[in-house]
């Protein structure tokens, strides 16, 4: 068996024994370090891992409440299209057009509908509602059942307690509107 080279200076008389001990802990230092820095170099590994693994973790809880919630959208407006099918008031061949303020977009629209139908939304009785864009006429009970899942579905309500009671600086509060005036 071949000697280390270390045995092999001592025995040539180039080394003696303390410069080979030091060598030899010299030599235990730097592998030490090595793995204390392997050890260092494989946790910055872990922790760089286990940070892209809840950030992709809530990237995906946020795009799954997203669809979610689109899900959630969407069967509430299918709620209220079924519901406005069902409660819809037919109009006939109405020739009164009636104009209502639409709350969303602050512009005048209009229905036509037969009188007895005008009479019945100016005095709240009826409500306006929309669904894909087309207007509907349906019973105020209705219109507060679909209120309650989509308040923007519901565009025009005949507010009757601000009709009854004037306001108390109104200078107009003496001159009453006809209720079948027309504009």
């Amino acid at each position: 068996m071949s000697k280390s080279i270390a045995d092999q200076l001592l025995g040539l008389g180039l080394a003696d024994k303390k410069q080979v001990q030091k060598d030899k802990a010299m030599k235990r230092k730097q592998d030490k370090q090595a793995r204390k820095h392997k050890n260092e170099s494989e946790d910055e590994a872990k922790v760089a891992a286990e940070k892209a693994r809840k950030e992709k973790a809530e990237k995906d809880r946020q795009l799954n409440l997203q669809r979610q919630k689109a899900a959630e959208e969407k069967a509430i407006l299918a709620q209220v299209r079924q519901m406005v099918d069902r409660a819809k008031v037919d109009c006939g061949n109405g020739e009164v057009r009636f104009n209502f303020a639409d709350r969303f977009d602050n512009k005048v629209k209009a229905v036509y509908v037969t009188e007895q139908i005008q009479a019945d939304l100016a005095k709240g009785r009826l409500a306006i509602a929309t669904v894909d864009e087309k207007f509907f006429v349906v019973t105020r009970q209705v219109a507060d059942k679909i209120a309650e899942r989509s308040e923007a579905s519901i565009l025009f309500i005949a507010d009757t307690r601000k009709a009854d009671e004037p306001d108390e600086d109104d200078p107009y509060k003496d001159f009453v509107i006809p209720d079948d005036l027309m504009w």
